[in-house]
This record gives structure tokens, sequence and C-alpha cells, in this order.
């Protein structure tokens, strides 16, 4: 004899899926959480960016190289 019949089971996942407070809760979670880790890696590559450009912007008012 099996621990969860069949019928079981299919009451579960009846009453999981049918559930609106579930749904709204796995909706969210799946649409929340790549946005969240996408959003951390274009924030990381525009702080990247800036700081290169700040590192320009000062190269060019203070060359290393002066002519002699």
């Amino acid at each position: 004899m099996e621990i969860f019949n069949q019928e079981f089971i299919q009451e579960i996942i009846r009453l999981t899926w049918k559930n609106p407070v579930f749904m709204a809760l796995a909706i969210a979670l799946v649409w929340l959480i790549p946005q969240l880790l996408i959003r951390k890696i274009m924030e990381k590559k525009y702080e990247q960016k800036k700081i290169e450009l700040q590192k320009n912007k000062i190269q060019k008012l203070y060359p290393t190289n002066t002519p002699k």
C-alpha cells in the first residue's frame, strides 16, 4: 500500500493550483526573481562603465605622456 494514493495526490494538486493566493505568489516569484537578478547584473555593469568613463575623462585632463 502506498503512503500517498493517487486520489490524495490529485486532491493536493487541485487545491494548490486552483488556489488564487498560491498562483499569485507563484507568478510573482517566477516574474520577480529573474528581474531582480538581471537588475543587479545591469547595475554592476553600469557602475563599471561609469568608473571607466570617469577614468577616461581624468586621463584626458592629465595625460601621462608629455612631449619633450
